[in-house]
């Protein structure tokens, strides 16, 4: 007759842990949101330094972002403010104003768009700032 050790007792009442557990999850979410800040901040776009402005397809304001300025918006009821490197549209009469609560816009490929009137201010220059190269 044999008789079971200590060890085989434990061994026949032990409970499979789960293949991953809840601190698991709580590591691999911590890991996820440190790599988003970290590319937020490692390749982050550049102050633009151009504002242009189309109109149904056509460009009709190409202006710098240096100097503050209001302008009309040819062939439309619509105002573009330039302001301390920011660009915004200001007045228009577009029924849900979208375009004047988007608010100022300066980082490069920043872009307002007002659908009723077929205006687009896009900016650019300035590019990407990617590991110390300038793309």
């Amino acid at each position: 007759m044999r008789f079971a050790s200590h060890t085989e007792k434990n061994i026949t009442h032990y409970k499979k842990a789960p293949f991953l557990g809840v601190w698991d999850f709580v590591l691999l979410l911590a890991l996820i949101f440190a790599a988003t800040v970290a590319l937020k901040y490692y390749i982050e776009p550049e102050t633009g330094s151009v504002c242009t402005v189309y109109v149904d397809g056509e460009k009709v304001i190409e202006t710098d972002l240096l100097t503050d300025s209001v302008t009309a918006i040819p062939g439309t009821h619509a105002v573009l403010t330039i302001k301390d490197g920011a660009a915004a549209i200001t007045e228009n009469d577009c029924p849900n104003k979208i375009c004047m609560k988007t608010g100022f816009v300066g980082r490069a490929g920043g872009t307002i768009v007002c659908a009723p009137n077929k205006i687009v201010v896009k900016i650019s220059g300035g590019g990407y700032f990617v590991t110390g190269v300038h793309k």
